[in-house]
C-alpha cells in the first residue's frame, strides 16, 4: 500500500484531511501530518511517501520550497499543492516542480478524488517501465497472471500485456494444476521464497515434458503455486505423470508435504482457464489432510469420512466449561468433538468445519467485542485435521483470557459513541454528524475514541457492522444485499470489500463453507 502524507499550518486541516477521503480505497495510507515545511522535512528525510499533500503559505518553509527539496532526496513523490490563494505565480513554479494538481481552499472533495485517479494511473504507468529488472519482470507477470486466473482481467488488456511479458495466449491444449505445499509450523512463505520454489518446479516439469510444451509457475494469493502447462497437442497423461515427477523433486528440496489438484480437461481457451483453476482450488475447500501421506495427488470428490461418529457440539455444555475456565476439561471436549488422528489421506471439510466453528462462535459471542476475523481469516489456509484442532484451541485460550479480564471503562463521551453504534449501527452514523450532537469537535473526539478503545471510530462501526452480518449469514436464510443493507450498508459492492477485509473471505465463501 502506497503512503500519503498531509502539511498545513493549520493543524485541524492537517488532520482532517485524513478523514475527508476513504484513502484505502485508493490503496493510500496514512502515514502522518506537519505543520510546516521544516516538521515535514524532517520526517520525510527518514521515512518518504508516494503522495504529499501541502500547503504553500506556511511559516519556515513555504510548500514549494518542502517540494523542492522532498524531490531532491525522493524523486518518484508525487505532489498535490493546497492553497487560500489563487496566484499565478505559485501556480506556475509548482507547474516547473511537477506537481500534479493545484486545488484552492476550501478543498474540493470531488477534485482532490480526481486528482488521486489521476495519479493512481501515473503509478501504474510507472510501474509498467521499470520491470526491466529480472525481478520486477517477475513480480509484474505474476501480478498479471494472477489477474488472469481469477477474471480480473479484459482479454484486451490480457493479450497486450500477454504479449510484452511472455505469456502463451495461442496453444491448442491448456492444463491448469494448484499444488498446495504444507507445513504444520508455520506458513511456507516465511519458510521459503515462494517464487523460487515456483522457478524449481517450472525447470523440473519441463524437463519431464520436453517437446513442444511450456510451463508457467507462479505463487497466487494464497500462497499456493499455479501451474499452466500449454502443449500444442493433447498430452494430459503424460502432463500429469510429469506433475508427479516434478512434485517428487520439489519434496526432495523442500521436505515439505504438498498436495497438488488438478483443474478440468479440455481447456481448449486461454479464456476458460478461471474456470479451471476454480475447479483445482475447489478441491482444497472441500477436504483436510489427516494422515501422514507426504504427496497427495487430485483428491477425489468423494471421500471416506471418518467424522461419522463424532458427537455433535453443544453449546451449553461448551459454554458451561469455557467459564469455569477448566482448561483440561475444555481441550478433552475440543477434542472429542473434532475426532482424533486418522490413518487415511483425506477427510471431507464441511463436518470438521462445521463443529469447529460452532465451537469458536461460541466461544466468540461470550467476549464484549467479539472480533470474527480471528475465525474465519486463518481458516481458508488449515489443510489438516491436527491445524483445525490448532486453530479451534487458540482460540479458546484467547476468549478465556479476555473473559478473565476486568471490563473497561469508557468515558462518558466514549460511551456514547460505543452506544449509538450498537443501537443505531444500520443508520448512516459519523464521527461529524455524532460530535455535533456532543458540542466537540470531531476530529479530537476521534482521538479520544482511538485511545480508549483502540481502533478509529469508523473501523469500529464497520467491524461491528460485519459481525452483525457474519451471524446473519451463518444463522439466516437472507440474501446477502438484505443483510447488506440491514447492517447499515447501501452499496453492496463497498459491503462485500469490507466484508472481506474484516473477516479475510468474502460472504458468499463464508456462508457456503462455514454455515452452521
Amino acid at each position: 500500500m502506497r503512503r500519503v502524507f498531509f502539511v498545513d499550518d493549520e493543524p485541524l486541516i492537517a488532520q482532517g484531511l485524513a478523514t475527508i477521503v476513504d484513502w484505502q480505497k485508493y490503496d493510500l495510507h496514512v502515514s502522518g501530518s506537519a505543520n510546516d515545511g521544516i516538521q515535514a522535512l524532517e520526517k520525510l528525510r527518514e521515512e518518504p511517501v508516494d503522495l504529499l499533500i501541502t500547503d504553500i503559505m506556511m511559516p519556515r518553509m513555504n510548500g514549494l520550497e518542502l517540494i523542492k527539496k522532498v524531490k531532491e532526496m525522493h524523486p518518484r513523490t508525487k505532489f498535490i499543492v493546497l492553497s487560500g490563494y489563487e496566484e499565478f505565480e505559485y501556480v506556475k513554479v509548482g507547474i516547473t516542480l511537477g506537481i500534479q494538481n493545484y486545488i484552492l481552499k476550501p478543498i474540493n472533495i470531488e477534485e482532490l478524488e480526481a486528482t488521486i485517479k489521476h495519479i493512481r494511473g501515473d503509478w501504474e504507468r510507472e510501474e509498467l517501465k521499470r520491470f526491466r529488472s529480472e525481478e520486477d519482470w517477475k513480480i509484474l507477470r505474476s501480478n498479471i497472471l494472477q489477474r488472469w486466473v481469477n477474471g480480473e482481467i479484459k482479454s484486451s488488456e490480457l493479450k497486450q500485456r500477454a504479449e510484452l511479458l511472455g505469456i502463451p495466449l495461442n496453444y491448442v491444449s491448456y492444463q491448469v494444476y494448484v499444488l498446495r505445499l504444507i507445513s504444520d509450523e508455520r506458513p511456507v512463505s516465511q519458510l521459503y521464497r515462494l517464487t523460487n520454489l515456483a522457478d524449481e518446479l517450472c525447470r523440473a516439469f519441463l524437463e519431464e515434458l520436453g517437446g513442444e510444451h511450456e510451463v508457467i509457475c507462479f505463487p497466487d494469493a494464497d500462497d499456493d503455486i499455479v501451474v499452466l502447462s500449454v502443449a500444442m497437442n493433447e498430452l494430459r497423461d503424460a502432463a500429469r505423470e510429469g506433475m508427479r515427477s516434478s512434485m517428487a523433486k520439489l519434496r526432495q528440496l523442500t521436505g515439505l508435504r504438498m498436495w497438488c489438484s488438478e483443474g478440468n480437461a479440455g481447456v481448449n481457451d486461454f479464456k476458460d482457464i478461471q474456470e479451471s483453476y476454480r475447479q483445482g482450488k475447489g478441491h482444497f475447500n472441500a477436504c483436510l489432510i489427516a494422515g501422514d501421506e507426504k504427496t497427495l495427488y487430485n483428491p477425489p470428490a468423494e471421500l471416506e469420512s471418518v467424522q461419522a461418529s463424532s458427537p455433535s457440539v453443544r453449546p451449553d455444555t461448551y459454554a458451561k466449561l469455557l467459564i469455569e475456565g477448566d482448561v483440561s476439561s475444555l481441550q478433552a471436549y475440543i477434542e472429542s468433538v473434532l475426532g482424533g488422528g486418522s490413518g487415511v489421506q483425506t477427510v471431507p471439510r464441511g463436518a470438521c468445519l462445521n463443529a469447529a466453528v460452532q465451537l469458536m462462535i461460541a466461544a466468540k459471542d461470550m467476549e464484549k467485542n467479539p472480533d470474527y476475523s480471528e475465525v474465519f481469516t486463518p481458516m481458508h489456509r488449515i489443510n489438516t485435521l491436527q491445524g483445525l484442532r490448532n486453530h479451534v484451541w487458540r482460540i479458546v485460550e484467547r476468549s478465556l483470557e479476555r473473559l478473565q479480564e476486568a471490563d473497561q471503562g469508557y468515558s462518558l463521551h466514549v460511551s456514547f459513541l460505543v452506544e449509538q453504534v450498537q443501537h443505531n449501527y444500520p443508520e448512516e452514523l459519523s464521527l461529524k454528524t455524532l460530535s455535533q450532537r456532543l458540542q466537540m469537535h470531531p476530529n479530537y473526539l476521534g482521538q479520544l475514541f482511538q485511545q480508549e478503545v483502540g481502533a478509529s471510530f469508523s473501523d469500529y462501526l464497520n467491524q461491528y457492522r460485519i459481525e452483525k452480518a457474519t451471524q446473519l449469514l451463518l444463522h439466516t436464510d437472507q440474501k446477502t444485499a438484505d443483510i447488506a443493507f440491514s447492517v447499515g450498508y447501501t452499496d453492496s459492492s463497498y459491503f462485500y470489500r469490507q466484508f472481506k477485509k474484516y473477516t479475510g473471505v468474502s460472504p458468499t465463501e463464508m456462508r457456503s463453507m462455514y454455515r452452521i
